[in-house]
């Protein structure tokens, strides 16, 4: 081949041999593995400590995953001095991250002053990417913890009763749904869930009880009770609660049986050969039904029932009324659990012979 053609093949495969090489990419830095600030934090003063809770983050600064725990290191500052150490925890990435602080005895006890804690991630190296942002709340004496607590099922809800204080604190009741085993869950209204816990507040003064009517017959709840004092301190919003009271639970056994039926009228129908009864319908959400009797009164025996099991309506039909026989009528109203209320006045009516 001579010069010629071997200069052109060159040129012609240069393309070809240059596709085949890479291009190398711009170096670049290793990683800091600076874990992203955290942004979620979350104080909560109860008697003489504070919950703390944040989420870990999932990534570095640079857009790295982290891998395995990480160093988070909490600092407490009381107004404007220095952010002192609380602690220092390892927690995994993307965590529900949480820490109990006890307060010093300096911090439990005058009035109220605020304060601020802040999580720092940190790398390897000590190093972090800034702090997280500021949670508030204060230090300072505690409302008094709630004493003697008690639960009683009554027909309108569980009634609570403690100690009562006399101020003007928020009381905060904490409600625990204890589910029953094996026990499907329970349900609302309209098939959503019930709850499993529930928070309810009361303001004004401190009367020493509430009546929890959300609750429901026939389970079995955990209570307990908090006074919370609410502050603006600095333009801050804070609050600071007692420590939780003793926990107490109530099996609310429905007992309690419902309403009498009232407005109960007889009329007779002689054609039909039947005494028609009605009466103004109950409205208790459990209600099963209605128990009718009836009494002779040509004898000295007494009411029997004369209703089959199941009667939902407010109001009978008694086909079983004899001619010329007059009757003392009485109702009564029954609830799911078997609580049957006491029988409403009597009410008399007679069947007379219908006329040829």
């Amino acid at each position: 081949m001579n010069v010629a053609l071997r200069a052109a093949a060159l040129l012609t495969m240069l393309p070809l041999i240059m596709a085949g090489c890479g291009t190398p990419a711009a170096p670049q830095p290793p990683s800091l593995k600076l874990p992203e600030p955290v942004v979620d934090l979350r104080a909560i003063r109860s008697g003489d400590q504070v919950n703390l809770t944040w989420t870990m983050p999932k990534r570095t600064t640079d857009n790295v995953i982290l891998k395995g725990p990480q160093s988070a290191h909490v600092c407490r500052r009381v107004e404007t001095g220095p952010c002192e150490s609380a602690a220092d925890l390892h927690f995994l990435p993307e965590a529900p991250a949480h820490f109990d602080d006890h307060l010093p005895v300096p911090l439990t006890s005058g009035p109220p002053k605020l304060m601020a804690y802040i999580v720092e991630l940190r790398n390897p190296a000590g190093h972090n990417a800034g702090p997280s942002n500021p949670a508030w709340t204060a230090a300072g004496a505690a409302p008094p913890q709630v004493d003697r607590l008690s639960a009683t099922p009554q027909d309108e809800g569980i009634l609570l009763r403690w100690q009562a204080a006399g101020g003007k604190e928020l009381i905060r009741i904490h409600r625990t749904l204890v589910p029953k085993v094996g026990a499907p869950k329970p349900s609302a209204a309209g098939g959503s869930p019930s709850p499993q816990q529930q928070t309810l507040e009361l303001s004004g003064n401190d009367q020493g009880e509430a009546l929890d009517r959300d609750a429901a017959l026939d389970h079995t709840y955990q209570y307990s009770v908090q006074r919370v004092v609410e502050l603006t301190l600095e333009g801050h919003p804070v609050e600071v609660s007692s420590a939780p009271s003793d926990i107490v639970t109530v099996d609310a056994r429905d007992v309690f049986p419902p309403r009498t039926p009232t407005a109960v009228q007889a009329i007779a129908d002689p054609q039909a050969r039947a005494i028609d009864l009605s009466w103004a319908p109950n409205t208790e959400p459990d209600l099963a039904g209605y128990i009718v009797y009836r009494r002779d009164l040509a004898s000295s025996g007494p009411s029997v029932r004369v209703s089959p099991p199941g009667e939902t309506a407010p109001s009978f039909r008694d086909a079983s009324a004899l001619y010329g026989h007059r009757y003392a009528y009485s109702v009564s109203a029954v609830d799911r659990d078997g609580n049957e209320s006491p029988r409403s006045a009597e009410t008399e009516e007679s069947l007379p012979q219908q006329q040829q």
